[in-house]
């Protein structure tokens, strides 16, 4: 398939241009990080949204793999998959444009000898961050939702022009039997410790936001709603870095005031379920193949 015909589809499917996201991502990402991705990303991206084509390797696309982030261990595996059948020309759909250690260090931005081994390999990187949780069709929360069950479901909490959350209902269940749920849904062990709190309240009305859900507003948004469990990737950021260090503070003086039960995933494991679940089909409707490959570690 021709790459820039695939390009456009994504672009107007998603309206990447309507969410401009470059403040964000340069208020987030180093200098250092900065200066390989000005080197090396298009210019339209670079200096423009930062959602859309960041890297342009090949004019024809025969496979697209679907990523949240690109961490090494993914990027090695997409390319061990082109390598085995000569890289004729591939496309990374990823939710992210850079790597994000859950546990460590945050987000960090893709090394430079990465994308010139993938430039070299013919594997073109799409971004599509905001577009992707805020689409009214296919998005991180309603594949969430969906796989989830909800019912009664409605959009909240506007991000970036769209709207990032779903309020919805599950039958009267227990927090336990919900938890397990939901860890089965987003394939994980177990839910972590540190991103449970009971509030001994049963569950019925859910509010949902994947990826970062550890801005006060996220939780104020829910509570007001009347829901009485809150489900997001992370509430108690629990890495080593300056905005872990800073939301914790935040946190630890919003969460007691908090009526309701809060469930974290991982970042990842939240926002993987679209990519399981409905990116697949859009892209065999739009006559292409498109795998999902799944990082090792949720939590890393």
């Amino acid at each position: 398939m021709n790459q820039a015909e695939l390009v456009q589809k994504l672009d107007t499917f998603f309206d990447v241009q309507a969410f401009n996201e470059r403040d964000f991502w340069s208020g987030i990402l180093s200098p250092s990080d900065q200066a390989v991705y000005r080197g090396l990303a298009e210019s339209d991206f670079f200096e423009g949204t930062w959602n859309g084509l960041m890297l342009n390797s090949t004019p024809e696309v025969d496979r697209v793999y679907l990523i949240v982030f690109p961490n090494q261990e993914v990027l090695d595996t997409v390319l061990a998959l082109e390598l085995e059948r000569s890289a004729p020309g591939a496309l990374i759909f990823a939710h992210h444009p850079a790597d994000f250690e859950e546990s460590e260090r945050g987000f960090v931005g893709i090394s430079e000898v990465q994308l010139e081994t993938l430039r070299e390999q013919r594997i073109s990187y799409y971004n599509c961050h905001a577009p992707l949780d805020c689409h009214q069709e296919i998005s991180t929360v309603i594949a969430l939702a969906r796989a989830l069950k909800l019912h009664a479901w409605e959009l909240f909490s506007p991000h970036h022009g769209g709207m990032e959350g779903v309020l919805g209902k599950v039958r009267d269940m227990s927090f336990a039997a919900f938890a397990e749920m939901l860890a089965e849904v987003t394939e994980l062990p177990h839910i972590r410790y540190n991103q449970i709190r009971f509030n001994t309240r049963p569950v019925q009305r859910i509010a949902l936001i994947p990826g970062g859900g550890d801005h006060p507003r996220h939780l104020e948004q829910a509570r007001d709603l009347g829901c009485d469990t809150y489900v997001t990737g992370t509430w108690w950021p629990v890495g080593e870095y300056e905005y872990a260090d800073r939301q914790r503070e935040v946190m630890s003086q919003i969460v007691p005031t908090m009526p309701m039960n809060l469930i974290g995933t991982s970042h990842y494991a939240s926002e993987m379920v679209v990519m399981r679940d409905q990116m697949p089909s859009w892209f065999r409707n739009a006559g292409i193949e498109a795998r999902f490959i799944r990082q090792p570690d949720p939590w890393r």
